[in-house]
């Protein structure tokens, strides 16, 4: 599976502490994408789903959010990688995608299927710069959350009843923003970076 990155802990892209795992190849070009970076696939940046879990499971994680990228590019890792967070006891699965539900229903292929039964939660539709709001979780208005377990309703309801929020990591000369953007984040971004 081609990967950008692997992050542990996010606490802004579902509830508890998750691990993040961002895909590589996005077609789109959405303006204001927040990870230009992500939309080109990189055959040297392959890694196993058997290697990603079992990274995953030395950490105290309590879910696992799924970005790119688009992760439905790559369905049939993305079934596995699904199959096997499940068996290593990982309930709590959020998958982005910029195809809305709809589209990939449409696609009437069994490894999306499999994915859309086996997932807690999917955040769908493109991003539109234009339809930004202030809702926790979503990157703009167009963009549908669908609740699929309902053992995880509260804690989602939490999720998108709170505030947008960042988590930043800092790797020698990188610095991570991962959440959802807001109005005028590349603002607020490029002032914090300016203050280290």
């Amino acid at each position: 599976m081609q990967i950008g990155k692997i992050l542990f802990p996010i606490t802004t892209l579902g509830p508890g502490k998750r691990v993040g795992i961002w895909v590589l190849g996005c077609s789109r070009n959405c303006e204001g994408c927040s990870n230009p970076e992500l939309q080109f696939f990189d055959a040297s940046k392959d890694i196993s789903v058997e290697e990603i879990v079992q990274f995953i499971k030395t950490l105290p994680c309590e879910g696992v959010t799924i970005s790119g990228g688009e992760p439905f590019l790559q369905t049939e890792a993305l079934k596995h990688l699904v199959c096997e967070l499940r068996e290593a006891g990982i309930d709590d699965i959020l998958i982005y995608s910029g195809f809305t539900k709809q589209e990939l229903e449409n696609m009437n292929d069994p490894n999306v299927d499999f994915v859309l039964s086996h997932i807690t939660v999917l955040i769908d539709g493109p991003f539109i710069k234009e339809l930004v709001d202030d809702v926790p979780l979503r990157g703009s208005s167009n963009q549908k959350v669908w609740l699929f377990d309902r053992r995880y309703e509260q804690q989602y309801l939490s999720c998108l009843t709170g505030e947008k929020k960042v988590d930043i990591f800092q790797f020698r000369d990188e610095i991570h923003f991962i959440g959802i953007p807001f109005k005028d984040y590349k603002k607020i971004y490029t002032k914090y970076i300016k203050t280290r």
